[in-house]
C-alpha cells in the first residue's frame, strides 16, 4: 500500500509540473470549439472528437516537456516509475479532467 501511495503522489507531482501545458490546451479546446458549438446548438456527438483531439496533443506536450527540462526523470526513476508509466497516468488524469470539464460546461450552458 505504501508503494501505491508513493507512486500516486509522484504522479501528482509530475502532473503538477506539466499541468500548465495540458490544462492550457484543454482550455483552448473547450473555449474555442465546445463553447461556440454549445451556443449554436450543434454540440451533440462532439465530445468523442474533442477527446481524440485532446489525446492527440499529448505527444506534443511530452516532447516540449522533455526539451524544456531534460533531467526531470531522475527523481521518478528512483521511485521506480518509468517515463511511459508517468505519462500514461498523466494522460489518463488529464483526459478525465477534460471530460469532466466538457460535461460540466455542457450541463451548465444547456
Amino acid at each position: 500500500m505504501t508503494i501505491l501511495t508513493t507512486q500516486l503522489r509522484a504522479v501528482g507531482l509530475f502532473y503538477r509540473s506539466v499541468a500548465p501545458f495540458m490544462l492550457g490546451i484543454s482550455g483552448l479546446i473547450l473555449l474555442a470549439i465546445l463553447l461556440p458549438a454549445i451556443l449554436e446548438s450543434w454540440s451533440s456527438g462532439l465530445l468523442p472528437a474533442l477527446l481524440l483531439t485532446k489525446l492527440a496533443t499529448a505527444p506534443v506536450v511530452w516532447y516540449l516537456s522533455e526539451q524544456l527540462r531534460p533531467g526531470q526523470y531522475w527523481f521518478y526513476f528512483n521511485l521506480h516509475l518509468s517515463r511511459r508509466r508517468l505519462w500514461a497516468s498523466v494522460v489518463v488524469a488529464d483526459a478525465a479532467l477534460f471530460l469532466g470539464g466538457a460535461l460540466l460546461m455542457q450541463k451548465a450552458l444547456l
